[in-house]
């Protein structure tokens, strides 16, 4: 009776143990992500999302969040026209070309027409491919009485996505 309660419990437990394990077919979360140096501090934002022409600011757009589950600050969106292409620096003078930021506190820095930004697509690989670059310039702060007028300089900044339902020109 001992050596089958024994043998009973011995195979529990081996029972137990295999269902902790992860198993290999749970998908994992792979996230895109965002990285700049903003008043000189480094940043790093991460996404689930794709570049996709589903943007009401721009051609094509991305949004980063520092916290995927905090949604509303902290976040870095990324937009350039539909017809990017690979080796081509979009500025805040080219259409549709804009970087918007939401701090900690929720206020919100964007480019403008006549600033510095620019953003080089570096890999545009259409639909279902990548697209990858760098960007750098200032952001203003959009300006709500009564907060005065700032802005804000980024630098170092490096992104990569999958695209979605965005095709080459």
């Amino acid at each position: 009776m001992k050596k089958l309660l024994c043998l009973l419990l011995g195979l529990t437990l081996m029972i137990m143990a295999a269902g902790c394990k992860k198993k290999s077919t749970d998908p994992e979360t792979i996230y895109y992500y965002a990285s700049v140096q903003i008043k000189g501090v480094g940043n790093t934002f991460k996404t689930t999302s794709t570049f996709s022409k589903l943007c009401l600011m721009t051609g094509v757009c991305n949004t980063f969040y520092t916290d995927p589950t905090v949604q509303d600050k902290n976040y870095l969106m990324i937009g350039f026209p539909t017809s990017v292409k690979a080796g081509v620096t979009y500025t805040s003078d080219s259409s549709h070309t804009q970087i918007l930021y939401v701090d900690n506190a929720g206020r919100r820095y964007f480019s403008t027409w006549g600033d510095s930004l620019n953003i080089t697509v570096t890999k545009w690989e259409g639909h279902g491919g990548t697209g990858t670059g760098t960007f750098s310039g200032k952001l203003r702060y959009e300006i709500v009485p009564p907060n005065p007028a700032d802005s804000i300089y980024i630098k170092n900044g490096t992104f990569s996505a999958k695209i979605w339902f965005v095709t080459g020109n």
